[in-house]
């Protein structure tokens, strides 16, 4: 049989690690800083639930992703831990916690959060360093005097001798079937059978150079494949067969034994995978190839490597992430799929910083150019600097026009054509422009397109050279181009410094620029995000997509924008680039690092994905225009610290699905105690006074707990699940008495829900006042008491309606006595008021073509109409009086007296005069305006006068329009004084004002007060309205008076229907 010896020297993992800076781990701290009780971790574990446990110099803590639990020693309770030195940790099956320290053992409930001291063992300290389990029941404890067994039930223990002389210090204990092995410091390995304990006696060959004396102190075991490997103190690892305890190989990992590096404190195997923490670093080795795979050592000068060498224990948790115990760091961890971003293509990305533009060559090579740099990356990973063509200057963009001819935009030199073969440059555009070039882009026809900053846009012939400058003369809007876009249908696009986004017709052909649409932001919700535009791309769908400085911007079809923000998932909204990927992914550089975000799928809750310097981007904060897509699928993405190279199809998402649990519980902003951790509560019962609290949430995935996300629902209460969060906390108040139950589940970072809920039910006792016993007596003692009331009430109601049904017929007598009086009074009133308004036929035989629509809300009306000749003048007025009924007839009545004494006495017939003697009539008749009278009554007038002879037609109106519509259907409205007739003012400036009205065709003239527009009705109950008043008047004006008058009645009718009618309603045309 052939046995293979592993040397791994610290030599070849140099070597390794120098050539390939892609094998080395990311880890991630996690020390007192973060909560933990101090930096010296001694042991690690993971329960069942995913909870973490580190024993600590100082402490046991629970982590959960987010924050520590932490149990120490407290002198005052025995149901503390006996000490707070952690020395060992190991779970029951039952959840029961095993907890070693430097004085005795503890049996932890993580359910009562209590400890059961043993620290007796011996009368006196014991140290313990390894537990065993014998049985369900017994488990086995090595410590600094020896072997102890243990019964966890009745805590009755036992010492287990060594057949040898002298204390034996127990530092390992290993479970393998029916077998215990036990480990010594100086005294070998031992077996533990049967309740005896038998020195291992190795079996040693010939072929393998070591001493048997090596494996006298054993700090730490693991079986794996029916072997047994034991880790030494200087000697690096065993590998002992199971059955013959042949030693088959040493695994060391310093050619020089009894060095730090062979010092082994603790491993553990997983496949064919061996993960060692040694007094000089982390050691993860291929136990089937013999291959280092990760040799990890302290580096100052690198925030990710392990920030101590000497690791005291190792521990795998179920993702598969190694969490490594420190003396000094606390924990180190390294997530196994927390690096999306791996260094796989070459290990030059550290070494560039500050880059712009990045170019994958028709041969393969890589083209970087940055800041004072531009550079060319062979296969080999060889290093060409051209940076020297750039004469100190930055490279901002690079196209490839052939094999060895480049274009370089530069900042503030112009535009550089580079043979790279002859070693020639020529320069463009730096002579009379700015010469900062952000942006290049070929047509595919021979031209080079150039965007710049501050100097438009240019054109190159690649042939002749001939440059053609676009600026604001030949129709460029704005002068700052960032990018520069071809869509898959030839139309080119322009994303613009504080311009917006620019759609041109095509690329310019001659001396002017054809610009088909700018879009802008103006303040509106469906405008681009903001003016500031960096980026453009097309979907598969061909809807164009802008990065910006204020958010993501989609163009819709109808040339609006659907903007995404931080409140759409988005992560940052201070966008650069974004560039597809090979299956129509967007990739976009931000302040907050890099984002995936699948636009056809962007109702998805996790459409948006951001990746950060955790992932294994060097950089956070990205550059303009540094992204690039290349035809063999790689991603450049650049920045102030190097730039990243990567394949989307070898970013793996983290599959593993996290536990949730709740683990806290607070009411008021404070703890609530309860029987057990709530993480394990199945039930709780609440008191109607307890009806608010607050559930803090956990996701057990490690990776990144930041990005975990939570959906929860109280099942009685809520409706639906609630929308995906990364807040932790959830509060409930005011909850009415019943029965619920509380649902959480979780994703992690990549978002990956685990569909099992958590699940804790809930009561809530309502108060006495509201249970359904308390409501049973309270209807039964009220329906008695309704019906004992109710028959008292009915006997004495009886006697009291003889007693009513007398006196109500008596003075329904009355009222209706009086109510006929009074209406008798108004309806004489009413014949006195048409007694003196003008006879409708006397108006109809003087005015042509006239009409009268007349209609009071009550029996009598505040509006009237008043016709008198005067003079040749025919007057024709309409009034509105204040009010309606009977105050308004009043009214009605003296504007009627005051119109006749004006006119046909005073023989005034010029219409302001009239409205002025009016004015000052019915100030003067109301006394308005003296102290002791307080009226503020007045009229609404407009009054035509008509003079056939003259062929003149004037007019004046108070508050009120004339309107006008020829036999053309020329529509004119005539508008009055914005002041009424009468009224408390007694400004001496009121003159109302005569109107000409002239008119080349007939015409009818409309005079109206405003009940008919104010009438509400129609579907909706709503206003007629003047504008739809006018539309009226405009399809009638050629009808007869009588038919226009009709369709006015029918309109009204149609319009109020069960409505009621708001106002006196007086419409008056004639013809002119």
């Amino acid at each position: 049989m052939k046995h293979l010896k592993y040397i791994f020297s610290v030599f070849i993992v140099v070597l390794i690690v120098g050539s390939s800076y892609s094998q080395q781990l990311r880890f991630r701290h996690i020390t007192n800083d973060e909560g933990l009780s101090t930096n010296y971790v001694t042991s690690i574990t993971q329960d069942d639930k995913g909870f973490m446990w580190i024993g600590t110099q100082d402490g046991l803590n629970k982590y959960d992703g987010y924050s520590f639990s932490i149990f120490k020693n407290d002198p005052t309770t025995q149901n503390s831990l006996s000490s707070s030195e952690i020395t060992c940790i190991k779970q029951m099956k039952n959840d029961l916690i095993i907890v070693g320290t430097r004085d005795g053992v503890n049996f932890f409930n993580p359910i009562t959060l209590q400890f059961n001291r043993l620290n007796n063992l011996k009368g006196t300290n014991v140290k313990i360093n390894a537990i065993g389990v014998l049985n369900a029941d017994n488990v086995i404890l090595g410590s600094d005097e020896g072997l102890f067994s243990v019964n966890i039930i009745t805590k009755a223990f036992k010492k287990i001798d060594f057949p040898i002389e002298g204390p034996v210090v127990v530092n390992a204990i290993k479970e393998i079937g029916d077998k215990i092995f036990v480990g010594t410091k100086g005294k070998g390995l031992w077996l533990f059978n049967n309740n005896k304990l038998q020195r291992i006696n190795f079996v040693t060959p010939e072929h393998l150079d070591f001493k048997v004396t090596e494996l006298d102190e054993i700090n730490c075991m693991q079986e794996y494949a029916s072997k047994l490997y034991l880790g030494t103190n200087g000697y690096g690892i065993f590998k002992i067969d199971l059955n013959t305890y042949e030693v088959e190989d040493k695994i060391i990992f310093s050619e020089k034994e009894y060095t730090n590096t062979n010092f082994v404190n603790s491993f553990v195997i997983n496949g064919n995978r061996l993960y060692a923490g040694t007094n000089y670093g982390f050691v993860v080795s291929n136990l089937l190839n013999g291959k280092i795979i990760n040799s990890e050592n302290k580096e100052s000068s690198n925030a990710f490597r392990i920030n101590d060498n000497l690791i005291k224990t190792v521990y795998l948790d179920n993702q598969g992430n190694a969490w490594l115990g420190s003396q000094l760091g606390g924990i180190n961890v390294s997530f196994s799929r927390s690096i999306k971003f791996p260094d796989f293509e070459d290990d030059k990305q550290h070494q560039f910083q500050n880059l712009y533009c990045f170019l994958e060559t028709k041969n393969g090579e890589k083209m970087i150019g940055g800041e004072h740099m531009l550079a060319f990356i062979n296969k080999n990973k060889e290093v060409t600097d051209h940076s020297n063509i750039l004469i100190d200057n930055s490279a901002l963009s690079i196209y490839q026009e052939s094999d060895n001819v480049f274009w370089i935009g530069t900042w503030g030199i112009g535009l550089i054509r580079f043979d790279r073969a002859t070693k020639q440059t020529k320069t463009f555009l730096g002579e009379k422009f700015g010469g900062t070039v952000l942006c290049l882009k070929a047509d595919g026809k021979g031209n080079l397109y150039a965007g710049t900053f501050g100097d438009g846009l240019f054109k190159i012939d690649l042939k002749t050279f001939e440059t053609k400058h676009y600026g604001v003369k030949e129709g460029l809007p704005n002068l700052n181009i960032n990018t520069i876009f071809m869509d898959s249908k030839g139309g080119a696009w322009l994303g613009t410094y504080d311009g917006g986004l620019i759609k041109l017709k095509d690329f310019p052909k001659g001396d002017k620029i054809r610009i088909e649409t700018t879009y802008k932001n103006e303040g509106k919700a469906e405008h681009i995000a903001t003016n500031i535009v960096f980026g453009v791309n097309e979907d598969e769908n061909g809807n164009i997509w802008a990065t910006t400085s204020a958010g993501l911007s989609k163009l819709m079809p109808d040339k609006s924008f659907y903007n995404f923000y931080e409140k759409d998932g988005l992560p940052n909204t201070y966008l650069y680039s974004i560039i597809k990927d090979s299956v129509n992914n967007f990739w976009m550089s931000s302040n907050y690092g890099i984002i995936k975000f699948d636009p056809i799928g962007k109702e998805s809750e996790i459409a948006f994905k951001s990746y950060g310097v955790k992932d294994g981007l060097l950089n956070t904060e990205y550059n303009i225009g540094a992204a690039f897509s290349s035809p063999s699928g790689n991603m450049y993405f650049g920045g102030s610290k190097g730039y990243n190279v990567f394949r989307p199809t070898y970013i793996k998402d983290n599959l593993h699905a996290p536990n949730s649990f709740i683990i806290g519980y607070k009411r008021g902003g404070k703890d609530v105690k309860v029987d057990s951790f709530i993480a394990y509560k199945k039930y709780l019962k609440l008191s109607w006074r307890e009806n608010y609290f607050q559930f803090e949430l956990a996701a057990l995935d490690y990776t990144d707990p930041a990005k975990n996300k939570f959906k929860y629902k109280l099942e009685g209460y809520d409706n639906d699940w609630s929308e995906p969060t990364n807040v932790r906390y959830v509060s409930y108040t005011e909850l009415p008495g019943g029965e619920y139950k509380f649902l959480v589940k979780s994703t992690n970072n990549d978002g990956i829900w685990n569909e099992t809920p958590f699940e804790i039910y809930i009561e809530v006792v309502p108060p006495f006042w509201k249970t359904k016993l308390f409501y049973f007596f309270l209807i039964i003692f009220a329906v008695a008491g309704i019906y004992a009331f109710t028959q008292y009430r009915t006997m004495a109601i009886k006697k009291e309606n003889k007693l009513l049904e007398n006196k109500v017929a008596e003075r329904t007598r009355e009222l209706e006595e009086k109510n006929n009086d009074i209406t008798s009074s108004i309806e004489y009133a009413k014949r006195i008021q048409e007694a003196i308004l003008p006879s409708k036929d006397q108006i109809f035989r003087k005015l042509r073509n006239a009409f009268i629509l007349y209609q009071p809300k009550d029996i009598v009306s505040g509006d009237f109409y008043w016709f008198a000749e005067k003079n040749d003048w025919k007057i024709l007025a309409v009034v509105d009086c204040t009010g309606h009924g009977v105050p308004g007839a009043f009214m009605s009545m003296i504007g009627h007296n005051l119109l006749h004494q004006i006119v046909s006495e005073k023989g005034i017939v010029d219409p302001a005069d009239i409205l002025n003697n009016l004015h000052k009539g019915v100030q003067e008749a109301l006394r308005q305006g003296q102290n002791e009278i307080n009226t503020n009554d007045g009229m609404d007038v407009s009054l035509i006068a008509v003079n056939d002879i003259a062929k003149e037609v004037k007019w004046a109106g108070a508050n009120r329009p004339l309107v006008t519509i020829d036999i053309m259907g020329d529509f004119v409205k005539f508008d009055g004084n914005k002041f009424p007739v009468g009224g408390a003012q007694l400004d001496i400036n009121r003159v109302f004002t005569t109107q000409v009205i002239k008119l080349k065709n007939p015409a009818m003239a409309y005079m109206t007060s405003d009940g008919y527009a104010d009438q509400f009705g129609g579907e909706k109950g709503k206003k007629y309205m003047v504008k739809r008043f006018h539309d009226l008047l405009s399809t009638i004006h050629l009808k007869t008076p009588d038919e226009q008058k009709r369709e006015l009645q029918r309109s009204f009718d149609l319009w109020r229907q069960n409505h009621e009618q708001v106002d006196d309603v007086l419409v008056v045309g004639i013809g002119i």
